[in-house]
């Protein structure tokens, strides 16, 4: 154990689990990883703790330090075919990496004022700056709260119910109230396993997938998801998987010049302008990544459609934000013009919602197969693109829970039972996952022309993470969960739980991750306030790349959905 070094497998899970995976080199039609990525490996360092500082058995660290370098190995790609850059040192930090995934517990609204702190779930407290836009209590009261969680099924099975952001259904799918006074968590808990334990695990898969259109499912091992019909199917899938759309009317080329300025490496990405289709955590990161790189991000959600404010605040950096109304003709004709102007577009909704307004993956290809240049559309979603449970939803804790990574977590602490590993991790990843495929999508438009279609799931990163990344030995794991005293938490313990447990914990035993060098104090000049944040991740000790923001973040609907004639303008007016 005594040679355990977090930052050391943290290259070693780059090079040999990343850009030497053969899932990463052309399996079934997707695109190889560009050929000179390999020489970008020197070029990104690595340091931190040895040793590793949560106490879940799961190598999150390692994972997302990884992934990040995976990030500086694609961008220093396109850098030098770009701009002709020599390679860039690249220094990634495995203590600040971990904070990723805790950016948004970790944001203070208003430091030196207000010193708004815990926003997750929390619109209320937040109102000032956001309007409250969750129009379903889902997180409102233990009833509500704890509709997402697992449960003991009748056959013996775990089963993560999840409320979505509408726990109505699967309340009355269940054949409960969803007016049901409760007076506290144990009460709420209660109801809720009573009733699941009522059917089987297949029973619920079935009741909540098919016939109400709830996520759900049962708590599978890693090995019974990886010989499911569905894990073979997406068996093949890297981090994502990359197509190219051969069109003999889109030459190649990079995304076209802004203002007739030179190119600036500083911001690579800029004047690359993205639609941005999404909700929540996963989807969304992806455009965030993509901003903080310079890209011009232009959001659109409708006044009709629920939202949580409280997530926004930490994915909406870098992010116009403006209404449409699909319902609308004139609204999907607006989003249309919007689209034939942009080099992106990130869908993050769940399957098949964008094709009944007309903007699927199918449908955005053929709109701008008659354009001079061809579209990047990337889409995000839970289960993977392919396989019977395709067409599914979910979020991350059905992920963690389909994939094996919740009943792994909770068999490390000694109990034969999943419990959700805390942090919105394969969330997070996800998004840099889908950053970095979008990327990659652009250096192969440069050189091949056409369109590409990038395909991200939860499920595609959880299952890197079970075979790529796998847990700590075990002598580190046992030391590691030793010096927290061996917390134990179950099943039924939700987000809502050990959240705040581990980060009183961490707190407690691990200072030296919430180091003040890990933040910044970062102005929206939208919400006329400061915020505490985490800084980005990627360090560049030659300050020839600046990470930031070209706009603040804010709240939904306050820009025009229209694209600025000046890409710095703070607001779309």
């Amino acid at each position: 154990m005594s040679s355990y070094s977090v930052p050391h497998e943290s290259a070693k899970l780059l090079e040999h689990g990343i850009i030497h995976n053969p899932l990463h080199h052309g399996l079934k039609g997707s695109e190889p990883l560009p050929a000179e990525i390999s020489e970008t490996l020197p070029y990104v360092k690595y340091e931190g703790s040895d040793l590793p500082l949560i106490p879940i058995n799961w190598r999150f660290a390692e994972s997302l330090a990884s992934l990040k370098g995976f990030q500086a190995c694609m961008l220093n790609v396109l850098l030098k075919r770009k701009y002709g850059m020599d390679y860039q040192e690249i220094v990634i930090n495995t203590n600040h990496a971990q904070l990723f995934f805790q950016s948004l517990l970790t944001i203070v609204v208003d430091p030196d004022g207000d010193a708004i702190t815990n926003i997750m779930f929390d619109d209320v407290h937040i109102a000032k700056y956001f309007p409250v836009l969750e129009k379903n209590g889902a997180f409102i009261g233990a009833y509500n709260a704890f509709c997402t969680n697992i449960y003991r099924a009748g056959d013996g099975r775990y089963f993560h119910l999840h409320g979505d952001i509408n726990p109505t259904k699967a309340q009355q799918a269940l054949g409960l109230s969803p007016s049901l006074s409760v007076s506290n968590s144990n009460e709420a808990r209660n109801i809720y396993a009573e009733k699941v334990s009522t059917f089987t695990g297949e029973e619920l898969e079935t009741l909540m997938n098919d016939k109400h259109g709830v996520s759900g499912t049962v708590c599978h091992s890693t090995e019974e998801y990886l010989s499911s019909e569905h894990g073979k199917a997406n068996a093949h899938a890297g981090l994502y998987e990359l197509f190219h759309i051969p069109n003999p009317k889109q030459p190649p080329t990079w995304w076209d010049a802004v203002d007739n300025r030179d190119a600036d490496p500083r911001r690579p990405l800029f004047g690359l302008k993205v639609i941005d289709l999404t909700r929540i955590i996963a989807g969304a990161t992806i455009g965030r990544e993509l901003a903080e790189l310079g890209a011009s991000i232009l959001r659109i959600t409708s006044p009709n459609v629920t939202d949580i404010s409280s997530i926004n605040i930490d994915v909406g950096w870098g992010k116009w934000n403006a209404y449409l109304d699909l319902k609308k003709e004139e609204d999907r004709e607006q989003l249309r013009g919007l689209m034939l102007e942009s080099d992106v577009v990130i869908d993050g909704y769940r399957p098949h919602i964008m094709e009944k307004w007309g903007f699927g993956k199918d449908d955005v290809l053929r709109m701008c197969e008659g354009r001079k240049k061809g579209i990047v559309y990337a889409r995000e979603d839970c289960y993977g693109w392919n396989g019977p449970y395709s067409g599914r939803s979910g979020w991350q804790q059905i992920s963690d829970g389909a994939c094996g990574v919740s009943l792994k977590f909770g068999r490390a602490m000694g109990v034969d039972e999943p419990v959700t590993p805390v942090f919105p991790n394969s969330d997070c990843c996800t998004g840099i996952s889908g950053a970095t495929g979008i990327l990659h999508a652009l250096i192969q438009r440069a050189e091949k022309g056409g369109s590409y279609v990038v395909d991200v799931a939860l499920n595609y990163y959880s299952q890197w993470l079970v075979r790529s990344c796998g847990t700590y030995p075990v002598d580190v794991w046992d030391d590691l969960w030793t010096r927290y005293g061996k917390p134990v938490f179950h099943h039924d313990d939700n987000m809502q739980i050990t959240i705040p447990a581990f980060l009183k914990m961490l707190k407690d035993k691990a200072p030296e991750l919430y180091d003040e060098s890990y933040f910044e104090k970062r102005h929206s000049v939208p919400l006329g306030v400061d915020l505490r944040v985490v800084k980005p991740i990627l360090g560049f000790p030659g300050n020839r790349v600046s990470l930031g923001y070209n706009v603040g973040v804010r709240p939904n609907g306050v820009d025009e959905p229209r694209w600025p004639e000046n890409l710095l303008s703070e607001n779309i007016c």
